[in-house]
């Protein structure tokens, strides 16, 4: 019966695998790992891992980083946006929706919160798929620090 056999030897040599986790596997990151965002105010906490959806419109000079996830126990959802003048990594004025520049927009549970104009600064790094942020939000909310795509659409 040597279809038993092999059938247990293929067996034996997944849950070797299984159990090794992380013997001579990939060194890429988790997925949505790469977070440091420091929340203070209504809505504090440490963002470390989200889920990301990020896209760049070329043609429209516009940037929308979006993360989702989890913050002290509550739904967070972070949109990062360039409204218009995107031109690549650099810093951004962080402001209003209707502003020239960023702006920000922050929900965990039922907090709501936006950057109004000069609330501080943006920056997109080198290879477009991480930045960091400084910036104060609607509601006496701060935010500060470091955010990382899994991966950047262009169109």
């Amino acid at each position: 019966m040597p279809s038993h056999r092999a059938a247990a030897i293929v067996l034996a040599a997944g849950l070797g695998l299984a159990a090794c986790g992380q013997c001579g596997g990939s060194t890429a990151a988790p997925s949505g790992g790469g977070q440091n965002l420091v929340f203070t105010g209504p809505a504090a906490g440490t963002l470390t891992t989200a889920k990301t959806g990020c896209e760049i419109f070329t043609a429209s000079t516009q940037l929308n980083y979006l993360l989702t996830g989890t913050l002290s126990g509550k739904q967070l959802t972070f949109n990062i946006q360039v409204n218009s003048g995107y031109k690549g990594p650099g810093d951004y004025p962080v402001g209003s929706i209707l502003d020239s520049g960023s702006n920000l927009r922050l929900q965990i549970g039922d907090y709501v919160g936006s950057s109004t104009t000069g609330a501080g600064t943006l920056t997109i790094d080198r290879e477009e798929r991480s930045g960091s942020v400084d910036a104060e939000l609607s509601g006496g909310e701060h935010v500060k620090g470091s955010f990382r795509c899994d991966q950047v659409k262009t169109e």
